[in-house]
C-alpha cells in the first residue's frame, strides 16, 4: 500500500469524516486513509496501546496521526519519525506516543509550527499538516526542533487495564507464570474473584472468570466466558488490577 494513513482518535464520529475529508482535499487521491482506529474518550492511556499495537501490524513508513487530546492545559503539537519502522507520526504532547516511542526509538522530532488555538485542531491543524507530510515535505519545514527530554512520559504500571474490547475482555499489563488449570485471585475494583488460567478461554463453560495469554503484544486478558465480564466488575482503561496465583 502507498501513503498509508491511520488516524487513531477518540473522534470517531461524523468529526473523524471531517478529518479524512480534509486530508483528502488537501492532498492527491493516491493517499490511501484507513478506516478510524477508536479510542476510548480521552483516554491517553488507551491511545498509547492502540498506537502501539497499530505499530506492531501496518507495514514501515505509514503514517499515524493521533488526535486524542483531553488536557487543561493545551500541549505541544509534535511531529516525527521513529528508528524501527520509518513511522511518521503526530500527535500532541500528552505522553501518547511514550509506548511507541520506548519500542521503536525516536529519528526525528519536532515541534509543528503553532498557530494558535483553533477549534477542532484535529481537522484544521493535524488533518492538513498530515496531507502535507504525506506529499512528501520534510519534517524539519514544518517545525521546529524539540527535545526529547521534553517528551511528556506515561508510567503504565503492572496490573494497569490498557484496553476492554466490545465482548467485556480487559487486556492489562503484566506478566502471568501459569499452567492450564492454575487459579488466581484477581482484585480489581473493590472485588475479589477467582480465575482459572486456560489456554484457550472458550473451551471453559459459560460464565467462568479467566485469565490467558491474549493476542496483543503479549498482554494478559481478563474476562468471563460469553458474557461481559468488564460491565460486571465496571472494568475501564486506567483501572488496576491486583493477581496472586493461589493453587
Amino acid at each position: 500500500m502507498k501513503n498509508v494513513i491511520v488516524i487513531i482518535t477518540d473522534c470517531s464520529d461524523i468529526a473523524y469524516a471531517e478529518i479524512r475529508a480534509t486530508i483528502l482535499k488537501h492532498s492527491d487521491y493516491d493517499v490511501h486513509i484507513e478506516p478510524v482506529v477508536a479510542v476510548k474518550p480521552f483516554s491517553i492511556i488507551n491511545g498509547n496501546f492502540v498506537l502501539r499495537l497499530m505499530a506492531e501490524s501496518y507495514p514501515e513508513g505509514t503514517i499515524f496521526s493521533v488526535i486524542l487530546n483531553p488536557m487543561q492545559i493545551r500541549p505541544e503539537r509534535l511531529i516525527g519519525r521513529t528508528k524501527k519502522g520509518n513511522f511518521l507520526f503526530m500527535g500532541a504532547n500528552t505522553g501518547v506516543f511514550t509506548w511507541l516511542l520506548r519500542d521503536f526509538g525516536i529519528d526525528e522530532l519536532y515541534e509543528y509550527n503553532d498557530p494558535g488555538f483553533i477549534p477542532f485542531g484535529g481537522k484544521f491543524v493535524h488533518a492538513p499538516a498530515i496531507a502535507k507530510i504525506v506529499m512528501g515535505s520534510q519534517l524539519s519545514k514544518l517545525g521546529q526542533v524539540f527535545l526529547k527530554e521534553k517528551l511528556l512520559q506515561l508510567d503504565i504500571e503492572d496490573g494497569t487495564i490498557v484496553h476492554v474490547d466490545n465482548f467485556g475482555l480487559a487486556k492489562f499489563v503484566g506478566k502471568l507464570d501459569a499452567n492450564d488449570g492454575d487459579i488466581f485471585q484477581i482484585c480489581v475494583n473493590d472485588k475479589i474473584i477467582e480465575a482459572v488460567y486456560t489456554e484457550r478461554m472458550m473451551s471453559k463453560p459459560d460464565n467462568t472468570w479467566v485469565v490467558y495469554s491474549g493476542s496483543s503484544l503479549g498482554l494478559p486478558e481478563l474476562g468471563r466466558v460469553r458474557s461481559n465480564g468488564a460491565y460486571e466488575l465496571y472494568l475501564k482503561e486506567g483501572d488496576k488490577i491486583t493477581y496472586k496465583k493461589l493453587f
